[in-house]
């Protein structure tokens, strides 16, 4: 089978999906690649916007599809994120014999619980009439249940996020007594818990100098939801607070912690930062939320909305070493059993076939 896989950045294409699609090249597909500004030869160009429905790009970026699909001889076309999707959907009116699957890896902001806006509500109404109506020609995908029930998509289905590689853990990490290394990764926006995750560590520093926090990411500068670079440097200020900004090899540093906070409620798939500390044995802290409550099973807390912070703090406060063992055990299996590459990568494969 040839397959093509279309993403909206490079950078997301190299991380999530050509992993994917060297999985489907071991079982003997011939796999292409198509996204914005490629840079590596061997990547198919793709002029698209991120968000904007622009009607003459979103033209462009159609006939690019189709020519690429007709000169490679496309026999499935797996598209990742919103106008992927819908360049996707568009381009099965000219070539309809093409399978077609449309991955949705969250739902964004506009699906955040308090995003009541008129600019939110109309883009909810059109996401949700979109897939509705492409669910009827090609195969809708979303990473957690929620998302296909608020989609109102009834034909579709669901595959729990994208896959990561597992790693062979043999040793049980060497936690120092009575020390809690507290991690958070990702943008530090409003949105993603950045302020909260704050919040929990200044109330266990209160009651205990043995505590750190592990910040690994950057501002977005472009986005209202962001902090400001005024809250960084104060940030950056406090003690007992790791900022690192943005790491390559960020493996290591989840090596190094034993709890992740991650009080989001910002509407993602699976949270990648969620897999890849499962995969690292974390506890997990986290929102009872789409795409991280499937995360937590004896392996964490989970933060409703009733849950205050000090909730979070006495649950912190009373990890011993013999629970933080116990939980890097949960969330391990938890990770091979569910949200692996090992089982994840397949579960694509067939939507293709």
């Amino acid at each position: 089978m040839t397959i093509l896989i279309v993403e909206n950045g490079y950078s997301d294409l190299k991380k999530s999906r050509i992993p994917l699609g060297q999985y489907f090249q071991s079982l003997g597909n011939e796999v292409f690649y198509a996204c914005p500004n490629p840079e590596e030869k061997g990547i198919q160009s793709i002029s698209m916007s991120r968000n904007s429905l622009a009607p003459f790009q979103l033209f462009q970026g159609c006939v690019r599809l189709n020519n690429i699909e007709s000169e490679h001889s496309i026999e499935a076309v797996l598209s990742f994120r919103f106008i992927p999707n819908v360049l996707n959907y568009l381009a099965s009116f000219r070539h309809g014999g093409i399978k077609r699957v449309a991955v949705i890896t969250g739902l964004g902001y506009a699906f955040i619980s308090t995003s009541n806006s008129l600019s939110a509500v109309l883009q909810r109404t059109l996401i949700r009439l979109f897939y509705r109506i492409a669910s009827n020609r090609i195969q809708i995908i979303t990473q957690n249940p929620d998302d296909l029930s608020d989609l109102g998509v009834t034909n579709g289905d669901v595959i729990l996020g994208s896959g990561i590689k597992s790693i062979d853990i043999t040793t049980e990490k060497a936690f120092q007594k009575d020390y809690v290394k507290l991690l958070y990764v990702g943008r530090l926006l409003k949105s993603k818990g950045i302020l909260t995750a704050l919040e929990v560590f200044e109330k266990l520093k209160s009651r205990s100098t043995s505590v750190s926090l592990t910040i690994a990411g950057t501002l977005d500068v472009d986005n209202p939801d962001s902090i400001t670079q005024a809250e960084l440097r104060l940030l950056r200020n406090k003690e007992g607070v790791n900022y690192l900004g943005f790491v390559n090899n960020i493996d290591s540093v989840y090596k190094d912690c034993n709890v992740l906070l991650f009080p989001s409620i910002y509407r993602e798939g699976v949270p990648r930062v969620i897999l890849e500390s499962l995969k690292n044995g974390l506890t997990i802290v986290t929102k009872d939320m789409p795409g991280c409550k499937e995360t937590v099973r004896g392996n964490g807390f989970l933060m409703g909305d009733n849950n205050s912070v000090s909730e979070v703090v006495n649950y912190i406060s009373g990890l011993s070493m013999k629970k933080l063992l116990e939980n890097q055990r949960r969330s391990v299996d938890l990770f091979n059993d569910k949200f692996s590459a090992e089982v994840i990568y397949p579960q694509y494969l067939e939507k293709l076939r």
